[in-house]
C-alpha cells in the first residue's frame, strides 16, 4: 500500500514537472506569426493621429576627418560621442491605413490629398510602423530567425527573436536625395509564448546609401491589442527612431498614436465636422478675395509650445474691416472682409532652436475666411515691416543686435514665421496677439500645394 502511495506521488511529480515545462520557441512563433497575420488580414481600413517629436543633436566640436559610419556606431554604443541639443520639433498628422498602406494629412485636415507622406513631411521620419513592417517580416520568403532566450520586460517573461531581412525581401524605402531605394535590415521582436501576442519590435537598417546623408537608423515599436469597429487588433502604441548621420550628428523622434478608429469612405476622410458644412451647395460658392486687402487679425486661443505641433488648426478673428482699395463703390472702398470673420490657418512649424541666441519659431499659413460662413480661400502674406521681434532681456543684453531666424530653404512666400527669442523653455503666444497680413493674387499661388 505505502509503495503504491510512494509511486502516485512520483508519476504526480513527473506530470506536474511536465506540465510546466517551457513552451517550444518555435511553435510560439509559429503561432504568433499566424495570430498577426490573421489580425492584419483582417483589420479593416482605419485612421490614427500620430504626434511626432524630433529631437536634432549634433557634435559639440568638428571632428576630422569625419568617421566611418562603423567607427560612428561602435563609438556610440560605447557613449564616448559628445553631442548637444541643438533643436527640437513637433508634428501633428493624421495617418490612414488602407490595404497597408500609410497615407497621411494633417491633423484635421477634411481629406487626404495625394497621401505621400514624404511630401508633407521635411525631416527625419519613418514610416511602416501602422502598415508593412509586419507583413514584411512575417511572410519573407528569405526571412531568418533566431531565438536567443527568455527576457523579462514589463513583468512579463517574454521570448526574444532576433531576425534578418534580405534587399531583396525587403520593402523598407530610404529616401536617397532625388530617389528612393530599398534597404536591408535586422532586428528582434519580443513575443508573449503564454497569448502568443507580439509586445515589442526593433528594425535597424543596415548601412544606408550615402546620399541619404545617414548612416543607418534604429526603430522600436510597443505594440498592444486595440478596439477598431467591433474587433480587437494589434496597433502600435508608440515608437522611436534614431538616425545616425554622416556629419556625425544624431535624429531622435518620437511617435505617439492615439484616437485610432475605423472608416469607411475611401476618398476621403472627414475629421472636422465643421467641414460638413462645405458639402452643401451654397458652399461650393466661394468669393474671390481680391489682393491688397489689409487684414488685422486676433488669434482666439493661445499657442502653447508645450502642447502645440505642426498641422494643428490656427483660429483667428478679423479685429478690423477689410475694404477693397480698387472699388469704386464707396469712397472708402467696398467692404470685402467684415469685422468679426472668422479665419483659419494651419501651424507648419514649431521648432526650438536652442543653440544660442534661443528661441521658439511658429511658423503660421492662413487658409481660408468665412463670408457669410460660406468658407473662401485666403492668400495672404505678412508684411516685412511688421515681422514680429520679441526677445528678453537677458538675450538682449548678451545679443546686442537683432538676432534674425532664417527660413527654411524652399518655404512659401504664404507662410509666416514667428521667432520668440527667449531662454526659457516655454513660450504662449496669447490669446488676443494681434498680426497683420496683405493679400495677394491667388494667381501666383494656385499651383502651390497646401499645407
Amino acid at each position: 500500500m505505502r509503495a503504491s502511495i510512494v509511486f502516485a506521488t512520483l508519476l504526480g511529480t513527473a506530470l506536474a514537472i511536465g506540465a510546466q515545462a517551457p513552451p517550444d520557441p518555435e511553435q510560439v512563433l509559429a503561432k504568433a506569426r499566424d495570430n498577426i497575420l490573421d489580425r492584419t488580414d483582417r483589420l479593416p481600413n482605419y485612421t490614427c493621429v500620430q504626434t511626432v517629436d524630433r529631437q536634432y543633436l549634433h557634435l559639440k566640436q568638428p571632428v576630422f576627418p569625419v568617421r566611418s559610419c562603423d567607427d560612428m556606431s561602435a563609438k556610440r554604443n560605447k557613449k564616448n560621442n559628445l553631442l548637444y541639443l541643438e533643436a527640437t520639433d513637433r508634428l501633428r498628422l493624421d495617418v490612414k491605413v488602407s490595404g497597408g498602406t500609410e497615407i497621411g494629412a494633417w491633423a484635421n485636415a477634411s481629406h487626404f490629398d495625394d497621401g505621400n507622406l514624404m511630401k508633407l513631411i521635411k525631416g527625419p521620419f519613418g514610416t511602416g510602423a501602422l502598415g508593412t513592417i509586419l507583413r514584411d517580416i512575417f511572410t519573407g520568403s528569405s526571412v531568418s530567425f533566431y531565438f536567443d532566450g527568455e527576457e523579462a520586460m514589463d513583468s512579463l517573461k517574454l521570448f526574444r527573436y532576433r531576425y534578418e531581412v534580405s534587399q531583396e525581401s525587403s520593402h523598407h524605402m530610404i529616401h536617397t536625395g532625388s530617389d528612393w531605394a530599398f534597404t536591408a535590415y535586422d532586428g528582434a521582436v519580443w513575443i508573449d509564448p503564454k497569448s502568443f501576442e507580439l509586445r515589442r519590435l526593433q528594425m535597424r537598417t543596415s548601412e544606408l546609401p550615402e546620399e541619404s546623408g545617414a548612416c543607418e537608423s534604429t526603430t522600436t515599436v510597443e505594440y498592444a491589442s486595440s478596439r477598431i469597429g467591433t474587433g480587437d487588433f494589434l496597433l502600435p502604441q508608440h515608437s522611436t527612431l534614431h538616425f545616425l548621420m554622416r556629419d556625425m550628428g544624431e535624429s531622435d523622434v518620437a511617435t505617439a498614436y492615439s484616437s485610432c478608429h475605423q472608416y469607411h469612405a475611401e476618398a476621403n476622410l472627414i475629421t472636422d465636422p465643421g467641414t460638413l458644412a462645405a458639402e452643401s451647395p451654397a458652399a461650393h460658392a466661394p468669393i474671390s478675395i481680391p489682393a491688397g486687402l489689409v487684414l488685422t487679425l486676433t488669434l482666439t486661443e493661445p499657442i502653447d509650445t508645450d502642447t502645440a505641433a505642426a498641422g494643428d488648426v490656427v483660429v483667428a478673428t478679423v479685429s478690423k474691416i477689410a475694404r477693397d482699395p480698387k472699388s469704386k463703390k464707396h469712397q472708402a472702398g467696398e467692404i470685402v472682409i467684415s469685422k468679426g470673420s472668422t479665419v483659419r490657418g494651419r501651424i507648419v512649424l514649431m521648432l526650438h532652436l536652442l543653440d544660442f541666441p534661443q528661441s521658439f519659431v511658429i511658423a503660421i499659413q492662413l487658409e481660408t475666411v468665412e463670408i457669410n460662413g460660406i468658407p473662401s480661400p485666403l492668400y495672404a502674406i505678412r508684411p516685412q515691416h511688421n515681422e514680429p521681434w520679441k526677445v528678453t532681456k537677458v538675450i538682449l543684453d548678451r545679443y546686442l543686435t537683432r538676432p534674425i531666424f532664417l527660413p527654411p530653404r524652399g518655404q512659401s512666400r504664404l507662410v509666416c514665421n514667428f521667432p520668440f527669442f527667449t531662454d526659457a523653455n516655454h513660450y504662449v503666444m496669447p490669446r488676443g496677439y494681434e498680426t497683420q497680413w496683405t493679400t495677394v493674387p491667388a494667381s501666383e499661388f494656385v499651383t502651390e500645394p497646401r499645407p
